[in-house]
């Protein structure tokens, strides 16, 4: 029992890492694909294709569907969507590292709403990659580093609003979804996104200030973008918050939270590679540090383990005795 737990706990950190790379490609590309779908619009029909397709892969498992999932998906579901909308209204404003590193200021909200929800308190280490983690999101954006001006625009202030709505759906999550399906309760998820969000890109279109609608609806049906977004989607949205989901069962949330700023990393050199943003400073040390806090955090994880299993053998012993 132990080497399967053992073996869950490996599988689900190689399922995160594989997160964090996907996750790091595709800022880039959803900058691009906001060329031709409005921001709120795009999140709409993303998830109702992440829902769908869910919905139909898991067919026979539907009957499974309690209230109970409801109860716990809708709420989270609501701060997931709040923290996508706000996400990607703001990139138009900002660059693609800046999006991606900022919206990993969850890792500061996880362990402290861990320790409300199931009364975990975080380990030290844990502690301090939060705030290695905070120092690495600041030197990434390009704010107050390497002789540059502190410039916070509305990209950025929305940006890190989704990373701390982000950081409750984490810690949600992390907390009261460890005995459900993970597919059917990213199903749920994406059902209650994909409904928020067409109702906010309605309520954007038909609401004028100064006869200007706050935003207009654009959607291309051109095929190849169509399929190119709708592959994009099933990975990166169905497949890999399914894998997170799931890997969440066996990590600390804390963990995966701070595991997930090295996808910004990944951002950072796709964003590069696309003239996107500079190589700079920032990028250098933003990202060392980025990945000091994921292995600061890995090893708080460790360690917080380690205290539960040896607090289990006490309390057997005083039973035994």
């Amino acid at each position: 029992m132990k080497k399967l737990l053992q073996d869950k706990k490996a599988l689900s950190y190689t399922g995160l890492i594989f997160v964090v790379f996907i996750w790091g490609a595709s800022p880039p590309l959803t900058k691009w694909f906001l060329n031709y779908y409005s921001p709120t619009f795009n999140v709409a029909w993303g998830s109702l294709v992440s829902s769908i397709a869910l919905a139909i892969i898991l067919r026979k498992k539907l009957k499974n569907v309690t209230k109970e999932y409801f109860k716990v998906a809708i709420p989270l579901g609501l701060f997931y969507t709040i923290a996508n909308l706000s996400q990607k209204i703001g990139l138009q404003y900002t660059s693609p590292a800046k999006y991606s590193f900022l919206e990993n200021l969850s890792c500061i909200v996880v362990p402290f709403l861990m320790w409300l929800f199931i009364k975990k308190k975080p380990a030290v280490l844990q502690f301090v990659g939060s705030a290695v983690c905070l120092i690495s999101a600041f030197i990434l954006s390009g704010l107050g580093f390497s002789g540059q001006e502190l410039s916070i625009g509305k990209g950025e202030i929305l940006c890190a609003l989704a990373g701390i709505f982000y950081g409750v759906n984490i810690a949600g999550t992390g907390a009261f979804t460890k005995k459900f399906d993970s597919g059917l309760y990213i199903m749920i998820l994406m059902a209650v996104e994909s409904i928020v969000s067409l109702i906010v890109s309605l309520g954007f279109h038909f609401i004028k200030i100064d006869g200007v609608p706050i935003e207009v609806i654009r959607f291309s049906w051109d095929p190849l973008l169509l399929l190119g977004k709708i592959a994009i989607t099933l990975i990166s949205s169905t497949l890999c918050w399914t894998i997170r989901t799931n890997s969440m069962k066996h990590v600390d949330a804390t963990v995966v939270a701070v595991m997930m700023p090295f996808s910004s990393v990944i951002t950072s050199i796709c964003s590069v590679m696309f003239g996107m943003d500079s190589l700079t400073v920032n990028l250098f040390v933003g990202a060392t540090l980025g990945l000091l806090a994921m292995i600061i955090c890995a090893f708080g994880d460790m360690a917080s383990d380690k205290k539960a299993k040896g607090k289990e053998k006490t309390n057997e012993c005083v039973e035994q005795g």
